[in-house]
């Protein structure tokens, strides 16, 4: 216990400015984890950008109706939910959003750090450690908690821009109760849209002062939904008892207390290497169960077992870095839980919860589970392990089951709680796949001064580097596929132990 901290002075929120509109943060925003996540997200351009254009149209998105809510203030009320305070009007003194600035006059190359930002290499490699380039993507002052907002009068959002003579570097900043993945792709098309005065192309800001999705998942609403048949969860006999959520929280206790390192790194799997990977995963479909099988009907006449690019990722990255830790129990359950975003789910099925063609900028994800023994994922062939990913996609993201998951989060969130599934003695590897989001085609050619790299990345990044910092508990063991670049490459990232990662080293070095 921090003895002095008792004698500490709480700090004070800001007071409360009579003219700011106070709107509730939606309930899929305002989670224990979601505020317990910042994150920063660096988009590295082989161009010279001029950073008057960008910030310009970014204030006028953020200027515009429904999107100036993402240029409010965070408080948290006197019930402890946090709510939105958005200026009637931005100021200097108040701006929409925290713009700062560094400037080298060099090469990016010939920066100690930027000569450590990940490049594609011509087969995968662990790259440098996150922590050894950030001092050079972000402020000095970062925000690494919710009091930073909470506590200041810091907009949501901040973008630092580092200029160097033949490249810049554009990150943004933000805490996880603002967005997701796909908010963050309809953010980034909208501010390009301003950018190159396209002001009519920006969308509809869907959900400014009321919470599309505060129906999703009620019991009530479930009743009455003609199109949707009340079906239960298909995990249901899989949730997790008092006794086994105690035994998994002491579990992640343990190893984050006696193992408290870990290290976020990025490694690039080349386009001709993934070929191969897919190759083999397709070739072992041969022999996998046919219950495990999706098949894709697009030919009537010929269906073929299908798996997406995603699927064969999420398999072949968790298991390369879970084989890189011998520490792991055989017997061991391991829960491979993939982030699904619900947006087009929603707009696509009954009751619609979000029309076509509008921005919801906001979270609105869920997780898909699949659960294997550790003995599996070191024995199982590259297409049985993804194809098993694939099938409790389908099975688990229909609407009934979506509406069924939501409403055990629901209830557990009432009673104070959460609703895990697995069993106690499970390790969480978490994958989120952000390739829909297209960030590698972020265009800010409209803003390029001049250009040093490849014509056909001319205005658009070249190189992606994501960081969070988190209070209160850990995302070691979760990956995600950043995107995929310009010459087919994907970007994948982890967070592991560092001598998890020295084994992934040498397991990388012992592929042909």
């Amino acid at each position: 216990m921090d003895l002095f901290g008792l004698f500490r002075s709480k700090p004070i929120a800001p007071e409360k400015v009579p003219t700011d509109t106070v709107i509730p943060l939606h309930h899929l925003d305002d989670t224990y984890i979601n505020a317990a996540i910042c994150l920063d997200f660096s988009m590295i351009f082989d161009d010279v950008l001029d950073d008057e254009k960008l910030i310009g149209a970014f204030e006028r998105l953020l200027e515009r109706p429904g999107w100036r809510r993402l240029g409010a203030r965070l408080r948290r009320n006197s019930k402890g939910k946090l709510e939105y305070h958005v200026p009637e009007k931005y100021t200097t003194e108040r701006p929409c959003v925290n713009f700062t600035k560094a400037t080298h006059d060099m090469s990016i190359s010939q920066h100690p750090m930027g000569a450590k930002i990940p490049r594609p290499t011509a087969k995968p490699e662990v790259l440098h450690r996150a922590a050894e380039i950030l001092p050079l993507l972000l402020p000095a002052h970062r925000n690494t908690s919710i009091n930073d907002w909470i506590y200041t009068d810091r907009a949501q959002l901040s973008v630092h821009v580092v200029a160097f003579n033949d490249a810049t570097v554009v990150t943004l900043s933000w805490l996880h109760t603002l967005l997701d993945a796909m908010g963050r792709n309809m953010l980034l098309r909208a501010w390009t849209a301003m950018l190159e005065g396209r002001d009519e192309d920006v969308p509809e800001f869907y959900g400014y002062d009321f919470d599309p999705l505060a129906n999703l998942g009620k019991q009530e609403m479930r009743e009455h939904e003609n199109s949707s048949p009340v079906e239960e969860y298909v995990l249901k006999d899989r949730r997790l008892s008092l006794w086994g959520m105690l035994r998994f929280v002491f579990n992640l206790f343990w190893e984050t207390t006696f193992y408290p390192v870990e290290d976020g790194r990025t490694v690039i799997i080349p386009n001709t290497f993934f070929r191969k990977l897919r190759a083999q995963a397709v070739e072992d479909l041969a022999t996998a169960p046919t219950d495990t099988l999706m098949m894709n009907f697009s030919d009537p006449a010929n269906p073929k077992p299908f798996l997406s690019d995603g699927d064969i990722l999420c398999a072949w990255w968790l298991r390369l870095f879970l084989s890189c830790q011998p520490w792991i129990d055989p017997s061991r359950t391991i829960d491979i839980s993939n982030v699904f975003g619900m947006r087009n789910l929603l707009t696509q099925t009954e009751p619609q919860l979000l029309p076509d063609g509008v921005a919801f900028i906001g979270n609105c994800v869920t997780a898909v589970h699949s659960f294997f023994t550790f003995q599996e994922i070191l024995t199982l062939p590259l297409g049985h392990i993804a194809t098993r990913i694939r099938r409790d996609l389908v099975k688990q993201t229909t609407r009934p089951q979506i509406n069924a998951s939501m409403q055990a989060n629901r209830e557990a969130l009432a009673k104070g709680g959460a609703a895990l599934y697995g069993s106690g003695d499970m390790i969480m590897a978490n994958f989120s796949n952000w390739s829909k989001g297209k960030m590698f085609e972020t265009n800010f050619e409209s803003a390029v001064k001049s250009s040093h790299g490849k014509d056909k990345t001319k205005g658009r990044p070249t190189a992606l580097m994501v960081e969070a910092f988190l209070k209160g508990f850990s995302i070691r063991n979760s990956g995600a596929c950043v995107g995929k670049d310009a010459d087919g490459n994907y970007w994948v990232s982890a967070a592991l132990r560092p001598e998890a990662w020295d084994n992934v080293r040498k397991a990388l070095e012992g592929l042909s």
